[in-house]
């Protein structure tokens, strides 16, 4: 299957509250996501079923679903693909983000409680343990969690279902071109300091400061992405 990485993930544990299609669209996501599954890579039924040790109505529905998401293309008489990335979507996704986050962030300000500010330092000292790279220079599991826990801490307490949501979704949009363009990353960034000061503008209710610094904290990977892939379309 062109594209696929054989290392792919193990079957998940079965859930008795989870149907076979949530569980496999599950493993596909994460391996969309962490790029074993590689864009535009095609995806054959035949190795998918081999792959992941799953029949055909299962698969097909797993893969709809990934497809109404956008991480996953239907094309006609050709079948299922992983969708494309491209300099053009990581920007949007990058300039997004910054906007509905800012928001999120600015309104958790206004609304949130002292157990949110505390939850906020919990995360940021759980995320400052843990180191970033693993000793083979890929970037460590525990430290994506604990580095996802605590953004969408910062968010937490804005009060918005759905703008919290829309924040989730580019993260993990975020999430696939960190993975995509892993050697393009800035190792000698300070990723602690610049957590730390945002922490520190949302926990005092410093409102611009904490929006200016996540914004950049974002724009700032993202030029160092875009600087260092020149063959991304």
């Amino acid at each position: 299957m062109s594209g696929v990485d054989s290392g792919l993930r193990p079957a998940l544990p079965a859930r008795a509250n989870r149907t076979l299609a949530s569980d496999l669209a599950e493993r596909l996501r994460t391996d969309i996501l962490h790029c074993h599954l590689k864009p535009n890579a095609r995806l054959l039924f035949r190795d998918l079923r081999t792959v992941y040790g799953s029949g055909m109505s299962p698969l097909r529905e797993a893969l709809m679903r990934l497809a109404s998401e956008g991480l996953v293309v239907l094309e006609d008489h050709k079948g299922f693909r992983v969708a494309p990335v491209s300099r053009g979507e990581l920007t949007d996704i990058a300039e997004t983000r910054c906007e509905l986050e800012g928001l999120a962030v600015r309104l958790a300000i206004e609304r949130g409680s002292t157990e949110w500010r505390a939850a906020i330092e919990a995360r940021f000292t759980e995320l400052s343990e843990c180191p970033t790279y693993t000793r083979e220079g890929r970037l460590d599991p525990e430290w994506e969690m604990r580095h996802d826990a605590f953004h969408r801490s910062l968010y937490a307490a804005c009060g918005l279902r759905w703008l919290t949501s829309f924040c989730q979704v580019l993260a993990e949009r975020a999430f696939r071109y960190r993975h995509l363009l892993l050697e393009a990353v800035d190792r000698t960034r300070d990723h602690r300091q610049e957590h730390e000061a945002i922490k520190n503008a949302v926990v005092r209710g410093e409102t611009t400061l904490a929006v200016s610094l996540l914004q950049r904290h974002y724009t700032k990977t993202v030029e160092t992405l875009l600087a260092h892939c020149r063959d991304l379309a």
